[in-house]
């Protein structure tokens, strides 16, 4: 490692670090504005000279294009190289409008910071400046293009990282356009990190427009609540309202960005349905009051029916903190273990990942893999950031394929072998050295061909989805990736799972039972309560006629619940639990890491609501209106009587599970770290009867969309403008046979009823096969992927 001298410090640093990098590591910052960790150096704002005056350069020169070396005596404070500063960022300042008064940047903007820096406070120019007309990026970003100093942070961000091809720059020398050739939304999913990296107020998010300054904001330390991959991310919230949300960093996962699904699905915090408030028997009640009948009825059940009575079902969506006192209140109950997710595909999918912890990579391995194989897996839909990943493998030399009857989308280049999802296992049987004679000669060439890809790559990791793969699959995969293994190259595994803590509750379900066991007990009599922790079985059970004709037989049904599901509004006892951003918490991501994020404000009714759009209020109360929310481990111990913080859950957690031994000494904003085990699979179903295709029927698939399917981000107004209408994806050959065209209007029928859709034709997809994305609030939100074949057909009906 290159060691250097910087203003007379003496510094360390590892090998290919650049001069900037190295003197911020001394805690001496540089101006700089087209430099980002994550994008690295070209030089182009001028702003981080330096003067080298010994070693293998001198002179005055760029530090952020120059790499640390033995012997650099390198001096910032220089006279010339600060007078140069002041006249590079002089001439960037000459066009700049100064409206700092009325920019959504102020308060947080570099070019502020870095102005005074650079040692430039008096404006001298006093010619006409140079003016653009804006142009609407659709309703996520705000373009003041008059602010931008051409540091070309955005265009290399959105063309060159994130993979984009709509957005771009044009013209020359001072008169650079950084937007689309045409006006329109941007295409891209990861188009909002576009405000993280502009220095200046050149791109603002538009949902957050004139709302608030951010000194203003309450913020701290989270993590995304809307898929399996724990990306790190930073809310921020004034006036009892989640206003935004940035990208934190977590170089383990997103890195330094994050999603538009991430950055813009907070509108659940506020959404003006959100169960703020205990109710009784349908009746508004105190907390004492509901806690107390909670109690009281599950004691005198107990007491006739048994501890066997009563079923606790936990979710992905709830803390490890707040499932680890639900598994605890089933011990101590004496009935059956807690269930931890309804959906039993994806909890037995979850469990059998788990199991196999120790081969699975992290997005960071992902990113520096050579060769990564997506099995029935589509990021785009199941965990955007992992396509991020991808991007950035296949930019450092690597290859992306695709095994998958959907035409995946990548932001990357990939080759792509349709297979039905019931043909994925023997697909990943065939890679590790199994038979290629199921598959065509096509198909096998394909497989071979990738097999080769396989043994000559050094890094290899194969990506699964549990949906499609299921838990027979997924326990394929990773019996795929244990042959494929050899001495120094181990073959990496990954799972996109269904929530935020698939994992962790997979690790906590062991071989207890899933959702259809507790069905069948309910439908038997032997449960006659269910205490449902942020679970909605009724509108997540991959059977919805089975899971409402069950639960209709139960004599208390208890939410604790966030969100307006139907088991909250079906409950005999409502519970209102905060969302993650009004609580502290940890989640365990799809790789087993251990992440806690931090409370950012307390639950009320936002004051825009409360106050009718007036500021401030004119009436005041002792109390805040919709304050009722607590955290959900909170309410389940004062459910068991335990007087017991946060920090004493996770105490006795670790005590109790050597698995989770790190957790008490993690904070918000850290790496975390993984599960020091695995979990374990669990008990194997009776072989299933054979299926049977109704004649005239298509195969039914369905399966997740990037915008519509996820609870919390479905239930978010910012993302309104970019959930689909109802539609289902035909082969060409289907679409030909049946006569739909691209777009034609159909009705869909199904035992789940009849369904108007628009019709989309995707030449790859496999012929009989039609893909259903589930769009919550719609003709299609009973479509849950990850459940029992599914069949119906296609009718000419009119559009949704």
């Amino acid at each position: 490692m290159p060691t250097l001298t910087i203003d007379k410090h003496s510094v360390t640093v590892p090998a290919g670090t650049n001069v900037l990098e190295a003197a911020k590591s001394l805690g001496i910052v540089i101006p700089h504005f087209c430099y980002h960790e994550a994008l690295g150096a070209v030089g182009a704002c001028r702003l981080c000279a330096m003067t080298f005056e010994e070693g293998p350069v001198k002179g005055i020169q760029m530090s952020c294009m120059v790499e640390a070396k033995d012997g650099m005596v390198v001096s910032t404070v220089d006279p010339k190289a600060a007078e140069l500063r002041a006249h590079v960022i002089e001439w960037l300042m000459m066009n700049h409008p100064h409206d700092c008064p009325v920019c959504d940047e102020g308060g947080e903007c570099q070019l502020q910071d870095m102005t005074i820096a650079g040692g430039h406070g008096l404006r001298r120019y006093r010619g006409k400046k140079r003016t653009f007309v804006n142009q609407d990026l659709g309703p996520f970003v705000e373009q003041e293009m008059n602010r931008c100093i051409q540091c070309y942070r955005c265009v290399r961000t959105y063309q060159d990282y994130c993979g984009g091809t709509d957005f771009g720059v044009l013209g020359s020398r001072d008169r650079l356009f950084f937007g689309r050739f045409r006006d329109g939304a941007l295409e891209s999913p990861f188009s909002g990190n576009l405000v993280d990296v502009c220095p200046t107020g050149v791109f603002t998010d538009k949902t957050f427009r004139f709302r608030s300054r951010a000194w203003d904001l309450e913020e701290a330390p989270s993590v995304c609540p809307h898929c399996s991959l724990g990306c790190a991310v930073i809310p921020g919230a004034r006036y009892r309202e989640l206003q935004r949300v940035r990208a934190g960093v977590n170089g383990k996962t997103n890195g330094f960005f994050i999603c538009d699904r991430g950055r813009f699905g907070y509108g659940h915090a506020n959404h003006p349905d959100r169960p703020r408030v205990p109710r009784l028997d349908g009746r508004e009640a105190s907390w004492p009051a509901a806690l107390t009948a909670v109690r009281q009825r599950i004691e005198a059940l107990v007491e006739t029916h048994g501890p066997q009575s009563v079923a606790l079902l936990g979710s992905p969506r709830a803390s490890l903190e707040a499932n680890a006192l639900l598994g605890d209140w089933a011990r101590r109950l004496g009935g059956a273990p807690a269930c931890f997710e309804c959906h039993p595909g994806r909890d037995r999918a979850a469990r059998a990942a788990a199991a196999g912890l120790g081969r699975v990579r992290s997005l960071e391995e992902i990113r520096g893999s050579d060769l990564v194989i997506l099995a029935g897996a589509d990021p785009l839909a199941e965990g955007p950031m992992l396509a991020l990943a991808l991007r950035q493998a296949v930019r450092q030399g690597g290859q992306v394929a695709v095994l998958d009857p959907r035409p995946v989308s990548l932001p990357c280049e990939a080759s792509h072998l349709p297979l039905s999802p019931e043909r994925l296992p023997a697909a990943l049987a065939a890679l590790s050295g199994g038979d290629l004679s199921p598959f065509s000669r096509k198909e096998g060439t394909f497989l071979e061909g990738l097999r080769g890809r396989l043994e000559r790559a050094e890094r290899p990791v194969l990506v699964g989805g549990a949906d499609l793969l299921g838990a027979g699959g997924v326990t394929e995969l990773l019996a795929a990736a244990a042959t494929l293994d050899r001495p120094g190259r181990p073959c990496g595994a990954a799972f996109l799972l269904a929530g935020p803590n698939s994992c962790g509750s997979a690790l906590l379900a062991g071989e207890g039972p899933d959702g259809d066991h507790l069905l069948d007990a309910i439908q038997a009599g032997t449960i006659r309560a269910l205490i449902c922790l942020e679970a909605d079985p009724f509108g997540e059970h991959p059977d919805p006629g089975r899971a409402q004709a069950a639960l209709a037989r139960l004599e208390l049904l208890v939410a604790l619940e966030s969100m307006p599901t139907q088991a909250a509004r079906r409950a005999d006892v409502l519970l209102p639990v905060r969302v993650p951003s009004e609580s502290a918490g940890t989640v365990v991501n799809f790789e087993g890491r251990l992440l806690p994020f931090g409370s950012v404000f307390e639950p009320g009714i936002p004051l825009a609501v409360t106050g009718g759009g007036d500021h401030p209020p004119r009436v005041f109360e002792p109390s805040t209106p919709g304050s009722s929310p607590r955290p959900a481990w909170a309410v389940l111990a004062a459910l068991q009587g335990r007087a017991l913080s946060l920090a004493e859950v996770r105490r006795q957690l670790a005590a109790a599970d050597p698995r989770f031994a790190s957790l008490p000494g993690l904070q918000p904003g850290g790496e975390g770290t993984r599960v020091a085990g695995v979990g374990c699979p669990a008990p194997p179903l009776p072989t299933p009867l054979p299926a049977c295709r109704p004649e005239g029927t298509l195969r039914l698939l369905p399966v997740e969309a990037p915008y519509g399917s996820e609870l919390l981000s479905s239930l978010s107004a910012p993302l309104a403008a970019v959930m689909p209408e109802p539609f289902l994806q035909l082969s060409g050959a289907d679409a030909e046979r049946l006569g739909f065209t691209e777009g034609g209007a159909a009705t869909l029928v199904t035992s789940l009823g009849r369904a108007a859709v628009a019709v989309r034709v995707a030449p790859t997809l496999p012929e009989g096969l039609a893909l259903l994305p589930r769009l919550r609030g719609s003709s299609l939100e009973h479509f849950i992927p990850g459940g029992a074949p599914l069949y119906g057909r296609l009718e000419k009906g009119e559009s949704p």
